[in-house]
């Protein structure tokens, strides 16, 4: 495999989108997340695709935190179908969600 294979959460807009077209344009394969707007992430890997690298859109809210130990067993399957490996080798963590609320106002569960 020529290809390293970069991991960015937040993926499908923005700056995770513009680090995954960046990555693939230096020969980089792409793994990247979504939460809630497919359309964009599946456009994200359809422009990587024309770059001649592969990529793959997966759904993954990092704000629900009871979700990663199925988020990483996707991963895991993902490498092993897509790419017959078991690591990817850059990770971007670029996801993030935020609350428009004065420190004073925030939750114990809002900043965990």
């Amino acid at each position: 495999m020529d290809s390293k294979i970069a991991l960015i959460t937040g993926g499908s807009r923005g700056l995770g989108n513009n680090a995954a077209l960046a990555l693939a344009k230096k020969g980089n394969d792409i793994i990247l997340t979504y939460n809630s707007k497919q359309a964009d992430a599946d456009k994200t890997v359809k422009e990587i695709e024309q770059l001649g690298h592969k990529a793959i859109a997966l759904q993954l809210d990092v704000g629900n935190t009871k979700s990663f130990i199925e988020f990483a067993e996707q991963v895991k399957k993902t490498l092993k179908d897509k790419w017959s490996t078991d690591h990817f080798d850059f990770l971007v963590n670029n996801a993030g969600i935020g609350i428009h609320a004065t420190f004073a106002e925030t939750t114990e569960d809002e900043f965990d």
